[in-house]
C-alpha cells in the first residue's frame, strides 16, 4: 500500500524507483494511468493523483493512454497481436487516431527502439529483450507524457537487458518532453543517467534527490534497508577513508572510482581465484552425449557432456533460450533425452522413478507460484514428508529444522503461501526441498526480480548448504551473483558447452565475453582498468578492498 505519499515530477524528468522488496513501488506505478483502483482490487482512501490535470483515479483507461504509457516486467504479459506492427498500431487504432497519424508514428516507434527490420516479424519469434523493446515501442506511438516501466528488465537476459537500457537512454535524449519513470533492480547502468532518486519504504518516499547527493548523505543507512545500490559505489563505501577523502565527489561510475584508485593501484595484492579451486573430483552426476528438446524445436541442447562434483557451487549461464533450463529440467526427470544418459550416484536417472529421484535432487523453480499447493506455510514443507507416510512428531521436526534454516518466522506457519512476499516465498520453496535431505539442489534463477538485501540472504543461504556439503546449482542471469558466489561456472551458447571453469578465470577471458555477450559485474570492468597483475580480475568488492594493503597506506603521487 501507498502511506501519505507527496511527489510532483516534471516535465522530462528520468527518475530511479528503488526500495526493499514490498514497499510499494509497484503499486505507485499502477496507480500512473488507473489499473490501481479502476482495474485491480484496491481502494484510494486519501488524496488524488494528477498526470497533466487528469485524476487517474476516475478518468476512463482508455483516455489515460495518451497521458501515461506502462511497460510491465513481462514482456509476454502486455503484447497481444500476432505480428509487430500490428502491436503497435494497435493502441493507435483504439483511439481512432488517423491512418497517415498513424503511419508516421509507426515508423517513428519502430525507429526509436531499433525494431525497423522486424516490422513484419511475429512477436512469438522476438528474443525477451526485442518483445520488451516492442513493447515499449506500443505505448511511444501513443506519445505518452509520461512513461512507467516497472521492471522491465527483470526477465531479460544481460544482453536483452542492455537493449531496453540503450532505448531507454535514448527516449532520454530524443523525447524531452516525456517523464521517464523507471522502477528497476539493474541500477550500475541507469544511476549516471537519471535525473532523480526516489527510495520507497513501507509505501511512502522516504528519500528523493539526486542520486550522487543521496547515495553520499544515505549510503550506508540504504544499504542497511536491502536497497539496491550501484556496485561502485556500495565499493566506493567501504573504502578506507584515505583513499575516500581524496575523491572529488561521490562516485557512481566505473571510470569515476578508476580515478579515485589509480593513484593506489600499485598496492593492490593479485587476485588468487582464478583456477584450479574445485573442492572435489568425486562425480555426483554425469552427462554423457546428451542431445534434449522439444517436438517443435529437437535440439536445445547438443552433444552435452559434463560431471558436476560433490560439493560443487555451479553456476550456469547463457542467453534465453541457450538450454540453461532445458538441462536443469533433465536432472530432475521433468523431461528426458532424446540422446545420451545422465546418472546420478552411477545410476541411470531414466530408469529412476519419480519419488526416488526426487530424494536426490531438489529442484526450486523460476516462479514459487508454480511449486506452492498447499493452505498453510507448515503443510508446504511438510507435504513430501507426509507422502513418504513419515511419523507426524518427525514432520513436525524436520518442518521447525528447514523454516530455521531458510530463517522464516514461526509466527508464518499458519499463512497461506502465496501471501507471503516474493523473499519469502522464495525462502519456502528452498525450505520444501531441505525436509528430504538431498544431495543435490537445483534452483532455476533464484534471484530474478529481488532485492540486494533478499538476493543475498538467498545466495547466503544456499553457501551455508553448500558449505554443509550439499551440491548447489543455481541458473541466472546475474553475473555479480556468479562471481561473488559461484565456485565453478558453465557457460551455454546455442545448446553446446562453451566454458566450464572458475568464474575468475571466465570473466577474465575478453573473447569469450565478446561471443557470449553476457557481460561482467562492474567489479570485474574495473578490475581490468586498475589492476596491475594481467588477467587477473577480482569477484567481488569485499575482494579488492581485502587486496588493498591498508596498513601503512600510501598514495602513488608519481
Amino acid at each position: 500500500m501507498l502511506n501519505g505519499l507527496n511527489l510532483q515530477i516534471s516535465p522530462g524528468e528520468f527518475i530511479l524507483v528503488l526500495g526493499p522488496s514490498g514497499c510499494g513501488k509497484s503499486i505507485f506505478g499502477l496507480c500512473f494511468n488507473g489499473i490501481i483502483p479502476q482495474v485491480m482490487n484496491a481502494r484510494c482512501y486519501k488524496g488524488e493523483v494528477l498526470i497533466n490535470g487528469k485524476n487517474p483515479f476516475s478518468t476512463p483507461i482508455a483516455q489515460m493512454a495518451t497521458e501515461v504509457g506502462l511497460v510491465f516486467q513481462d514482456p509476454d504479459a502486455q503484447l497481444c497481436c500476432m505480428c509487430v506492427e500490428d502491436e503497435i498500431v494497435f493502441g493507435m487504432e483504439n483511439l481512432l487516431m488517423p491512418k497517415e497519424l498513424i503511419r508516421d508514428r509507426l515508423d517513428n516507434s519502430l525507429n526509436m527502439v531499433n525494431l525497423q527490420e522486424y516490422k513484419d516479424a511475429y512477436t512469438w519469434g522476438l528474443s525477451g529483450g526485442q518483445k520488451q523493446r516492442l513493447a515499449i515501442a506500443s505505448v511511444l506511438a501513443m506519445e505518452p507524457k509520461v512513461l512507467v516501466l516497472d521492471e522491465p528488465t527483470s526477465n531479460l537476459d544481460p544482453q536483452g537487458a542492455n537493449e531496453v537500457i540503450t532505448i531507454l537512454k535514448r527516449i532520454r535524449e530524443e523525447k524531452e518532453n516525456i517523464s521517464i519513470i523507471a522502477i528497476d533492480h539493474k541500477v550500475d547502468e541507469l544511476i549516471s543517467v537519471v535525473d532523480r532518486l526516489i527510495i520507497f519504504d513501507q509505501g511512502n518516499a522516504i528519500l528523493d534527490g539526486k542520486p550522487r547527493e543521496i547515495l553520499k548523505e544515505h549510503g550506508y543507512a540504504l544499504r542497511d534497508l536491502g536497497v539496491n545500490l550501484p556496485q561502485m559505489a556500495d565499493l566506493f563505501l567501504d573504502l578506507p577513508e584515505e583513499i575516500r577523502s581524496t575523491a572529488k565527489e561521490f562516485p557512481l561510475t566505473i571510470d569515476e572510482v578508476t580515478e579515485v584508485l589509480t593513484p593506489f593501484k600499485n598496492q593492490l595484492e593479485e587476485a588468487e581465484n582464478i583456477t584450479g579451486m574445485i573442492k572435489c573430483q568425486i562425480p555426483l552426476v554425469k552427462i554423457k552425449d546428451v542431445m534434449a528438446g522439444y517436438p517443435q524445436r529437437k535440439d536445445v541442447l547438443k552433444d552435452v557432456n559434463l560431471e558436476i562434483n560433490r560439493g560443487d557451487f555451479l553456476a550456469i549461464i547463457g542467453q534465453n533460450g541457450s538450454g540453461k533450463t532445458t538441462l536443469t529440467k533433465l536432472l530432475i526427470g521433468l523431461q528426458q533425452p532424446y540422446r545420451g544418459t545422465i546418472t546420478i550416484h552411477d545410476q541411470n536417472i531414466e530408469k529412476m522413478d519419480i519419488a526416488h529421484l526426487t530424494e536426490k535432487v531438489g529442484y526450486v523453480f523460476q516462479y514459487p507460484d508454480n511449486q506452492l499447493i498447499t493452505d498453510t506455510v507448515y503443510d508446504e514443507v511438510a507435504y513430501s514428508l507426509r507422502l513418504r507416510k513419515t511419523p507426524e512428531e518427525k514432520v513436525n521436526e524436520m518442518v521447525n529444522y528447514a523454516l530455521d534454516t531458510v530463517g522464516l518466522s514461526k509466527t508464518l506457519m499458519k499463512r497461506h503461501p502465496l501471501t507471503l512476499s516474493m523473499g519469502e516465498k522464495r525462502r519456502l520453496s528452498i525450505a520444501t526441498m531441505l525436509t528430504l535431505d538431498q544431495d543435490l539442489l537445483i534452483l532455476d534463477e533464484p534471484t530474478m526480480g529481488l532485492d540486494w538485501g533478499v538476493l543475498s540472504s538467498i545466495m547466503n543461504l544456499c553457501a551455508e548448504l553448500n558449505k554443509a556439503g550439499k551440491t548447489i546449482i543455481y541458473v541466472t542471469h546475474d553475473m555479480r551473483c556468479v562471481a561473488e558466489w559461484a565456485s565453478r561456472v558453465v557457460v551455454i551458447d546455442e545448446g553446446r558447452i562453451w566454458f566450464d571453469g572458475h568464474p575468475g578465470e571466465y570473466f577474465s577471458l575478453q573473447e569469450l565475453q565478446n561471443k557470449t555477450l553476457l557481460g561482467k559485474p562492474s567489479i570485474c570492468r574495473l578490475s581490468e582498468k586498475i589492476s596491475p597483475h594481467q588477467n587477473r580480475v577480482y569477484l567481488s568488492n569485499a575482494e579488492l578492498i581485502q587486496a588493498l594493503k591498508i596498513p601503512g597506506l600510501r598514495r602513488d603521487v608519481s
